[in-house]
């Protein structure tokens, strides 16, 4: 089963500082996963905002870009190095949670 760790949500702007969180593994291998849920936006249009997520392979060879859309999840795997892509405009929020699983 899993357990949960921590959640929090995270707010990304077009504001220096605040416009992403580049390549990393989450929890710095103190977390089995993340769950990262794509929370409404402060518009209807996704068009030009910028944002999403990337993933790369554990060979860091191929890169996977997925522009997330209000309601999407990703679940994602400890040993993923993925990032939150950069905004351009307007307010991007998700909700991140961090577990850890166990046998039972």
């Amino acid at each position: 089963f899993a357990k949960r760790l921590m959640t929090f949500i995270t707010r990304y702007t077009a504001s220096p500082g605040e416009e992403a969180l580049l390549k990393h593994v989450d929890g710095a291998g103190s977390v089995d996963g993340s769950v990262v849920v794509a929370l409404p936006m402060d518009t209807d249009s996704f068009e030009g905002h910028g944002g999403g997520l990337t993933f790369w392979d554990g060979q860091g060879h191929q890169e996977i870009e997925y522009d997330t859309r209000c309601g999407d999840i990703a679940f994602i795997d400890r040993a993923v190095w993925h990032q939150a892509n950069p905004i351009r405009q307007g307010v991007r929020w998700a909700m991140v949670i961090f577990y850890e699983t166990k046998e039972m």
